[in-house]
């Protein structure tokens, strides 16, 4: 076993040709219509040519020609899939494969068209729960640098002109005011060099596994990646056990769909255990990523060689943890941006209105 799931795929697809506007919608509109049609006993070369002609999106019908002249040159459907490598992944390819060798490439179409739907429809619920979050950061952020930077520097004229001794808030407030107006230039120097820095140590291995290590560590954050990830993977093993793909294949191949390079390590860690001749749900004993109940269930679907749908099960239910969960933070999220913004606000007015309010005190 190499340590290929370990490596960045950034630079897949460097040679194959690029389609203008394909997005993975596309792709999945792909195997939705190419299964339906080989369903009613077309072709292959012909469905692909009925997609190219029929369809209203220019990138989908690029992409159905581009894969029909792959194979009218020759080449199987899964060849023409990995000549575009840079949209179809490596495992899609290899389960291709497996089905036009088992004589069931319809429903290993049918079995990719829903998981990639199940998975685009998944980024996109996050990206609506986080909708609003996201936009009361923002605003929250926006709200701190328009007081600091514009209402505090007009306040701070009104008190040196004044000559009053200010409170130890007021000055406070003031002083981080002020070092934030005169230094303008050096945060957003800081901010360039440290988004450089940050992609450079990003494509460095060891920092990305110590970084997704620790992230998988993190009280609220981390059981919601786990549980997405660990979807994907047995998701994955699934659809690769059913379509004929050997166990140690399945691992290697389901690696690349993960994207935490910690757990994508101690997926190489099993491989290489079944490698061995180890069963898979022995070094799964071991691993903090499968609790005794996962490993219970691989261990008497390994006996009975039901393991896809053990898999399958599994993944299914940790999607539906990983909903759960994200309902949870999101909840959480909220209500804390809330509080947050409310007591920055409130102390900065506090802080600017407490000289004025000494005053009237003494005044009085």
């Amino acid at each position: 076993m190499n340590a290929g799931p370990l490596q960045s795929a950034a630079g897949r697809g460097s040679g194959s040709p690029r389609i203008p506007g394909l997005t993975a919608r596309h792709i999945g509109q792909l195997m939705v219509q190419l299964s339906d049609l080989l369903d009613a006993g077309c072709p292959v070369s012909r469905a692909l040519q009925a997609i190219a002609r029929q369809s209203a999106q220019p990138p989908l019908a690029r992409l159905a020609e581009t894969l029909n002249a792959a194979v009218v040159n020759g080449a199987s459907l899964a060849g023409a899939m990995a000549t575009l490598d840079r949209y179809f992944p490596e495992v899609q390819v290899a389960m291709v494969r497996a089905a036009e060798a088992g004589g069931f490439l319809q429903k290993t179409l049918s079995s990719l068209a829903v998981q990639a739907a199940r998975q685009a429809d998944a980024i996109k619920q996050i990206k609506a729960k986080l909708a609003y979050p996201a936009l009361l950061a923002v605003t929250a952020l926006a709200s701190v640098i328009f007081l600091l930077t514009w209402v505090v520097p007009r306040f701070t004229r009104v008190y040196q002109v004044a000559h009053t001794l200010l409170p130890a808030p007021t000055r406070a407030l003031l002083a981080v005011s002020g070092f934030l107006a005169g230094n303008r230039l050096v945060f957003l120097v800081a901010g360039v060099v440290g988004v450089l820095a940050w992609r450079g140590l990003w494509r460095w291995q060891k920092f990305r596994l110590r970084w997704d290590g620790l992230v998988l560590r993190l009280p609220v954050f981390g059981p919601v990646l786990r549980d997405w990830e660990m979807s994907r993977l047995t998701g994955t093993m699934a659809l690769l056990l059913t379509g004929g793909v050997t166990v140690l294949r399945s691992l290697g191949l389901a690696a690349q769909v993960v994207r935490n390079f910690s757990i994508r390590q101690e997926i190489v860690r099993l491989a290489q255990a079944v490698e061995r001749g180890e069963p898979l749900s022995g070094p799964m004993r071991n691993s903090r990523f499968f609790d005794a109940t996962t490993t219970e269930m691989i261990v008497v679907s390994e006996a009975s060689g039901k393991l896809a749908s053990v898999l399958s099960h599994l993944a299914a239910q940790r999607y539906r943890d990983f909903q759960a969960r994200t309902d949870a933070l999101v909840s959480l999220i909220e209500p804390a941006i809330i509080l947050l913004v409310g007591a920055l606000v409130g102390l900065t007015v506090m802080a600017l209105l407490l000289p004025v309010l000494l005053m009237n005190t003494l005044v009085g």
